[in-house]
This record gives structure tokens, C-alpha cells and sequence, in this order.
């Protein structure tokens, strides 16, 4: 059966995950415990709770719900493949053969157009992936779509992208069928997926005994019907961190109001039921005459949009049990207080546009001036703001004994870019002053600085080889060793490349295949030869050949200009190797 449990706390939903494995044990004690998460980080937050709780944690899958699913349709479906061929990755590359060959059609005018040009094929690879990334998100959210497409029907209503996009589509399946793949895709396998399940008489083999669903703060239609499926033969949790204890959803029409009408919600610790709306009595009167809700809280309204229609779709699930977890809040402070008017569909905000109004509000609550429980920020660049966090959370672990670094996490928009400023400030503080920290979610590239410096050399033949980038590659411990060069040469290299007038570019040649102006000077050539010029000579002894030497890549220490040459020479191959054009398959 599929359970959906409703708290607005992250920690009761896990705790109850924790009492229903501890209660319920699996029959097969190698069988894993199947644990659907949005991001790595959740499932690294689940693995440390699990383990406190029980000692350890082992023998749990953490699967993303597009691989589970996809996972589901092998086991239940035959003649499915591990690999759908109609993943991202593979129809980038199967639209960079077919787009060309479609141009010429009428259909395809807009893309000719901005396809004019592409000498180095670096467009058509951009929109080949910006195309791919679409339709694998009309397999998720617009099956019904693609399976019109694929039929040669158009979709009423949509706009004059279709006119491309269908014919593509249609194209692409006809492809991958021509190249021996399977047809099968998400569109095309959910609904024989589901009728498969929902007309077994049994449980098909194979399928996990339960499934978790846990810190997914949205899921798609599909994906949700697939789960509603899979409930008539194993058990489903679904457990949902939702604000509002009240149904803040819309409806769709009358008869579907009055069937939520007749649905309440269990209590999860107590036998009891709860109702769904807020006006149980008269709920009719909480929607408008296009089954749009008025929200009785602004700020819910505003920014819970995704959460919104999420809720309308849980309500749309059949044969479900749906269960309250909800915490009351103590308004004891202005963010419980705000948490605690969004828990209970209120809002106790200052009304009034103007002076008289605002005077009159029967809403407005007294703050307290020392109330720091919510509080804004005005910083003049990324780096402040976390220098502001850093002194916040110090201040928070000073006054409260019982905190901990373990009990915080920051939520940032953009990781990758307050990165370096995190490791800037966290890293580099004193002894006395520093906080353990992990920064999660980053990109592979951010991540890992070989992946960073690979991904450097793969754009060397657009390179103008400024000091500063090549010097940064060496930044890498293991591409530095390969060229023996440790850090006390860096810095001496660092010096070396500014003073002997080091700017960019490797030589005149490679300064005239950018189109511009060869001087002669302020190339890698020109320095190093100034630098193994200084090697022979003096400055002292005047100019040879034009060249001024270096003095100080003198002596034992002067090898580092060999191994600095060894680089240039060595990327300079590779970008020469890389500016050749080769066929896919290399």
C-alpha cells in the first residue's frame, strides 16, 4: 500500500521512517532497504541518523527516482534494457547526426537559420544537447507529448516550436530503432508499466519489499502513478515535508472538492482523524470560481507554488492512506511565529496602507527588540557574507551550549560560486576561531581540481595561454609532479613569469592564429628565452640578439626553466592535437 505521511519536521519524518524499519523488519536479511532521495546530501544526512539510532548503517540503496523507476521497468517489464538509449547523454550525440540532415526542410527554419556559420561545429553540439536535455524532460513531465509525436499527430495548442520539435522527435525514435536500440523509452513504458502491475494477481519477482520516499520535495505525475502502482503489491512511504497541516491546494472542479471533503487524515501517533481543511465546515468558500484557492497565508501563497501543486497531486492518489505527523509550534519568537501562522493557515502580518489602517490592525503583534531568531543581511560582495555567517555562527555556538556544528547546515542558491569564499574564511581562520565544515553539492568540476584542470586543456585550442592560467594549471599537486615542479619552484616560477614580461601567448604564430598583431615580445617564447639566456649570461653583458637576459634563472635552480618549458612544449602539442578535426568515433 502507498502510505503518505504529512509533517512540517524533517527529523519526525525520518523517526518515524527509523520506528517502521525497527517494527517492521524485512523477511530476507540481505534484502537492502530502498531509500528514494533528491541529492547526495540527503543521503548522507540519513546515513549518519540511521546510524545513530541503530549503530549502524549498512545495506541501504540510495537511489534518484528516475533510476529507480527506470530500474522498476526492468524488473517488471521483459525485453527492457539496463540503459535507456533514449537517455541525455545518447540522444545529444544521435541529434548531432540527424540535425544536419533535417535542415533543409521547411520545418526547420529557425534552426538553419542559427546553425549559419558553424564552421567548427560547436553550435549544432549546443543545440544538439539544449534539444536533448527538452525532450528528456517531456519523457518526465509531457509523455502524452511525445507519444502524439511519435505518432505523427500534432498537439492542439502549442506554439510554433512544435513545428521543429515534433518532426525531430519523431526522427530520433526512427533513428534509434535504425540503429538496433530498443524503442522503449519513459513515455512509452509507464503505462504499460502500470498496466502490468495493476493487472497482476501477485507480486511480480523481483520487486523490493518496501520503498522509501524521503526529503523529495516534489515528484512528477508519472513518477507518482508508477508509485500508486507498485503500492498494490509492495509497501510504499511516502513521507512529505509539508508547512501547512490544512489541504492548500486547488481543485479542479466541484465533484472533486466533494470527494476531499470525505477523506481525513490519520493521525500517525494517536487513533484519531483529522480534517482536511481548515473550514471543514463550509470549505466550498475557500476557492474561487476556477478552483484557485485563497490562501490565507501571503507567504505561503508566494513561495509555495511547486509545494502547491504537489499537494493537489497527492490528492489526486487513489487507494492511499494518508497520515499526520504535523509538530505544533510554540510562537515563542517571530520565526516561530511565522512557521506557526503558515502551520495553521493564518496570517497575523501588519495590514494598513496607511497610517490610520495600520494603527487599526487587530493583527499586529509585539516584537521584541532583542529577538534575533530571523534576521537580514545587507553585504556588499559574497566574500562579506560569509565573513558575517562565520561571526553569526560563533556568536550562535557561544550563547547556546547545546549546539553543535553537526545541528547546522547553510543553504546557499549557487554552491560553486561562494565556494572559494567559503574555504577562504572557514578555512583560513585561526585556531581559536575555527568551525569543521563541508561544502556538498558542488559541481564534479568544482570539486575535484584535476577534473578542473582536464577540462582546462580540453579548451587549449581557444587558449591565449595568459600567464595566469597556465601558471593556475600547476596549482594541481599530480600535473606539477609530472613535470617535477613542487610548490617552492612555483613561487619562484610566479616570480620569473612576471618579471621577464610574460603576458600570453605561446609564440607569434600562435599570437597571428588569433588575428592579432605579433610583436615579438610578452610571448612564452620571449620569456624563456630571456630566462635560459640569463642561464649563459649576465644581463650585465648587454642584449644578444635582441634579448635582454634574465639573471635571476641562474644556477642549480635554473631547471625550472627546463621543466617550464617541458609544459609549454607539451601543451602546445595538445593543442595542436586538439584543433584537428576527427570523426565521433576517436
Amino acid at each position: 500500500m502507498l502510505r503518505v505521511y504529512h509533517s512540517n519536521r524533517l527529523d519526525v519524518l525520518e523517526a518515524l521512517m527509523e520506528f517502521i524499519v525497527e517494527r517492521e523488519r524485512l523477511v530476507a536479511p540481505f534484502e537492502p532497504e530502498m531509500i528514494l532521495v533528491q541529492s547526495t546530501g540527503m543521503a548522507q544526512w540519513l546515513q549518519m541518523t540511521l546510524s545513530q539510532k541503530f549503530g549502524i548503517a549498512a545495506n541501504i540503496a540510495f537511489p534518484l527516482p528516475a533510476s529507480f523507476i527506470w530500474e522498476m521497468y526492468v524488473r517488471v517489464l521483459p525485453d527492457i534494457p539496463k540503459e535507456s538509449a533514449f537517455s541525455k547523454q545518447s540522444m545529444s550525440w544521435k541529434l548531432m547526426t540527424l540535425l544536419p540532415q533535417l535542415l533543409d526542410k521547411d520545418e526547420f527554419v529557425l534552426l538553419r537559420h542559427y546553425l549559419t556559420d558553424d564552421t567548427d561545429k560547436r553550435k549544432l553540439f549546443q543545440l544538439s544537447a539544449r534539444a536533448a536535455d527538452l525532450f528528456d524532460q517531456y519523457l518526465v513531465y509531457r509523455p502524452d507529448w511525445l507519444t502524439q509525436w511519435e505518432a505523427g499527430e500534432t498537439v492542439e495548442g502549442l506554439g510554433e516550436a512544435q513545428n521543429w520539435q515534433a518532426p525531430l522527435w519523431k526522427a530520433l525514435v526512427e533513428y534509434t530503432a535504425a540503429l538496433g536500440q530498443p524503442r522503449w523509452h519513459r513515455a512509452n513504458l509507464y503505462q504499460r508499466f502500470i498496466q502490468t502491475l495493476e493487472s497482476a494477481t501477485a507480486c511480480p519477482p523481483g520487486l523490493p519489499s518496501r520503498v522509501f520516499i524521503c526529503g523529495i520535495s516534489a515528484l512528477p505525475p508519472v513518477y507518482l502513478r508508477a508509485l500508486q502502482a507498485l503500492g498494490k503489491h509492495i509497501e510504499i512511504h511516502l513521507l512529505f515535508t509539508n508547512p501547512c497541516r490544512y489541504y492548500w491546494g486547488d481543485i479542479k472542479d466541484p465533484a472533486w472538492l466533494a470527494k476531499l471533503m470525505a477523506r481525513q487524515r490519520r493521525h500517525s501517533f494517536e487513533d484519531r482523524h483529522l480534517p482536511l481543511f481548515r473550514e471543514n465546515q463550509n470549505p466550498e468558500a475557500l476557492f474561487n470560481s476556477d478552483g484557485e484557492q485563497d490562501i490565507g497565508n501571503p507567504l505561503l501563497a508566494s513561495w509555495g507554488k511547486l509545494g502547491r501543486d504537489y499537494i493537489y497531486l497527492l490528492s489526486e492518489l487513489e487507494n492511499s492512506q494518508e497520515l499526520d505527523a504535523f509538530v505544533d509550534i510554540t510562537p515563542d519568537n517571530l520565526l516561530h511565529r511565522i512557521q506557526a501562522d503558515i502551520l495553521e493557515l493564518e496570517s497575523h502580518a501588519v495590514a494598513g496602507v496607511n497610517l490610520e489602517e495600520y494603527s487599526r490592525s487587530d493583527n499586529k503583534r509585539l516584537l521584541d527588540p532583542e529577538d534575533n531568531s530571523l534576521s537580514f543581511h545587507v553585504c556588499h560582495s559574497p566574500q562579506r557574507e560569509v565573513e558575517i555567517l562565520h561571526d553569526r555562527l560563533l556568536a550562535m555556538l557561544e550563547a547556546d551550549p547545546t549546539l553543535t556544528p553537526r545541528d547546522i547546515i547553510v543553504m546557499v542558491a549557487d554552491i560553486d560560486s561562494y565556494s572559494p569564499f567559503i574555504q577562504a574564511v572557514f578555512g583560513s581562520a585561526p585556531t581559536e576561531r575555527y568551525l569543521p565544515y563541508a561544502i556538498s553539492d558542488r559541481r564534479a568540476r568544482q570539486s575535484h581540481p584535476v577534473l578542473q584542470a582536464f577540462i582546462s586543456l580540453l579548451s587549449l585550442p581557444d587558449s591565449r595561454f595568459v600567464s595566469e592560467d597556465v601558471l593556475a594549471l600547476l596549482d594541481v599537486p599530480v600535473l606539477a609532479a609530472r613535470f617535477t615542479i613542487n610548490e617552492e619552484g612555483l613561487r619562484y616560477l610566479r616570480l620569473w613569469v612576471n618579471e621577464s614580461g610574460i603576458r600570453w601567448g605561446i609564440d607569434d604564430d600562435n599570437v597571428r592564429e588569433l588575428e592579432l598583431p605579433a610583436t615579438g615580445q610578452h610571448t612564452w617564447q620571449f620569456g624563456l628565452t630571456r630566462m635560459l639566456l640569463g642561464y649563459a649570461m649576465e644581463s650585465a653583458q648587454g642584449e644578444w640578439q635582441s634579448v635582454l637576459p634574465y639573471d635571476e634563472s641562474s644556477g642549480l635552480i635554473a631547471e625550472l626553466v627546463g621543466h617550464l618549458a617541458s609544459l609549454l612544449m607539451q601543451l602546445n602539442i595538445w593543442r595542436r592535437g586538439l584543433a584537428q578535426e576527427r570523426p565521433l568515433e576517436e
